[in-house]
């Protein structure tokens, strides 16, 4: 009774969301957040200070929170098919749709012809930042950011600003088109309305010494030139960072707390993949894209991955316990001072890898769900197993070789050490994928096929797909219940289709129409090993009549209490 109770809510949910069995929206709207609807008025600028930002998430937010009755739960802007619409944060890419190495490599650029064009015009300095930069307007017109590596650090910084780049729009986040460019300063002249900061941080007209400056602080290559990234400007007005917390006073558009988008949370697991542990708001940027004349709206940006890869830091301590701990950590604190000290900890045995460049950006100190910025941030903080899980499956969509393409935009110029990178970006995503696709369902993107005078329905398993696990070992448990009383009906075990997919005839709901759909649930559950089954993927669809079907819901229960269901275990043993 319990477990038809429990579905029976979940059918008149998604009939209440459309109207009518008949008229349920799915496609379109279900993939369409209508957040970038124009409004009137231009929303004001924001200044995020570094020191107060990581005060308040390290000290003052977690006192203030300290007594809030607030328990995380879900987050809210999850589809019904448990999956992020398209947004102004957001745009499904390689989750959704497959994409090739080329494409993923070229990242947000929209052609090849993307790096600036000689003679380049510097029109202001950058003025913050670990690494030195300006601001220039190539001979097309087009405005880039460019900025360099350290002197001792080698290419890694802005390998990892063009990679990481590249790989955040393609897991599906807004991010600037960056470039590896190799330029002679010769070819560089300054704006006579240019400016820059003096050493007391006052504007100033921008001067030789101040690029001489900059230069100081640059590695040159050996033939003179200088290598650094350029970042093509975001189209739109940038009126500041977003925050990880709360919404938008002055954005009608902005409903949803960014602490409680899937999209914001589940950037904890990408950003631990590439340990950007910068994941700050200083490193984001809102635009205001105009559409007619005073009205627009708000896009939302992730900028500068400079930090990936293995930043090293003075002391070498601190550098060591970059993504396992807290800049300032509490809880580890508390505990060293009890313990004295005894506990080891993941970064004591820290050591460089066989490419020094990386630092200790490695595979084997690498735990998944322990990953932490270096800050509290307040969306990461409130990720989900399900938030997680959401991530992993698109990480699961990057193939080898979708990482080997995005390691040589890096331009490293050393085979060796590409190779290492390419190793570890591997090693790290598996550890992912076998960490969040063994526990919640890794069965996904269903699909209905019409096959004969029948129908299947077909999943694509994330396990399998992804090398985590065996195809030919893979065994699933199956279930299904039909029309308003959701009595159960006998449903087969799947079999795998040529695409890859595991599919399974429908049955038929009795009397089932255009004008009277019948309500079909089925769940199937893959096992990790023989009889060990994870929990359901369960998908709902209505049946039109004949071989008509349409998929309308998809949930991932996270325990089988929760599922209110018990699968046919008998093909998993």
């Amino acid at each position: 009774m319990q477990r038809r109770l429990l579905l029976l809510c979940v059918a008149l949910l998604l009939s209440a969301c459309g109207g009518t069995l008949r008229s349920f929206p799915l496609e379109e709207p279900m993939w369409r957040d209508p957040d970038r609807r124009p409004f009137e008025g231009t929303p004001e600028d924001y200044f995020s200070p570094l020191a107060w930002d990581g005060a308040d998430q390290t000290i003052f937010r977690p006192i203030s929170r300290f007594f809030a009755v607030d328990p995380a739960g879900e987050s809210i802007n999850v589809n019904a098919v448990d999956e992020v619409a398209d947004s102004s944060w957001f745009h499904n890419r390689i989750g959704h749709r497959a994409m090739t190495p080329t494409e993923v490599a070229r990242g947000s650029c929209r052609t090849t012809d993307t790096a600036p064009v000689e003679p380049w015009t510097v029109t202001g300095a950058k003025p913050n930042g670990a690494n030195p930069g300006f601001i220039i307007e190539d001979a097309r017109g087009r405005n880039y950011l460019v900025k360099f590596d350290g002197q001792k650090a080698g290419p890694r910084a802005t390998t990892a600003d063009t990679v990481g780049s590249k790989l955040y729009h393609a897991a599906g986040y807004n991010t600037p088109c960056n470039t590896i460019v190799f330029f002679d300063r010769a070819k560089l002249s300054i704006d006579p309305e240019a400016t820059g900061e003096d050493a007391r941080g006052r504007t100033v007209p921008l001067e030789s010494k101040h690029l001489s400056g900059i230069f100081e602080k640059a590695p040159r290559m050996g033939d003179g030139r200088y290598r650094a990234s350029a970042s093509l400007f975001l189209p739109g007005k940038p009126i500041g960072p977003f925050k990880y917390q709360g919404v938008r006073s002055d954005d009608p558009n902005d409903v949803v707390a960014h602490e409680d988008r899937r999209e914001l949370r589940g950037m904890r697991v990408l950003a631990a993949w590439i340990n950007h542990f910068d994941s700050r708001e200083q490193n984001t940027l809102s635009t205001w894209i105009e559409t007619t004349e005073n009205r627009g709206f708000v896009r939302h940006n992730m900028l500068d991955f400079g930090d990936c890869f293995g930043s090293i830091w003075e002391p070498p301590m601190m550098g060591r316990r970059l993504g396992h701990a807290y800049y300032f950590d509490a809880n580890y604190l508390a505990r060293d001072l009890f313990t004295f000290g005894a506990i080891r900890r993941p970064w004591d045995k820290a050591r460089y890898g066989p490419a020094r460049l990386f630092g200790y950006f490695d595979v084997e100190s690498f735990v998944a769900d322990k990953w932490r910025p270096g800050y509290p941030n307040p969306a990461f903080s409130r990720m989900s197993e399900r938030d997680a899980t959401w991530m992993a499956r698109i990480i699961a969509e990057f193939s080898d070789e979708h990482v080997r393409e995005l390691v040589k935009v890096g331009r490293i110029g050393d085979a060796f050490i590409e190779g290492e990178l390419v190793r570890i970006l591997i090693g790290r995503r598996d550890k992912i994928l076998r960490r969040y696709l063994t526990s919640l369902s890794p069965l996904s993107h269903p699909r209905v096929r019409v096959k004969g005078a029948g129908a299947e329905l077909c999943l694509r398993d994330l396990g399998v797909d992804s090398g985590i696990a065996q195809r030919n070992k893979r065994r699933y448990g199956t279930g299904s219940w039909v029309g308003d009383s959701l009595d159960p009906t006998p449903i087969g075990s799947g079999r795998w289709s040529r695409s890859s997919r595991i599919c399974l005839d429908l049955p038929r709901v009795p009397g089932a129409s255009d004008k009277s759909p019948g309500y079909l649930v089925v769940d199937v559950a893959a096992a990790r090993k023989r009889g060990d089954l994870m929990y359901p993927t369960r998908v709902h669809l209505y049946h039109l009549g004949d071989a008509r079907y349409r998929v309308v819901g998809l949930q991932r229960p996270a325990s089988f209490d929760e599922a209110g269901t018990s699968v046919d275990r008998r093909n998993a043993d």
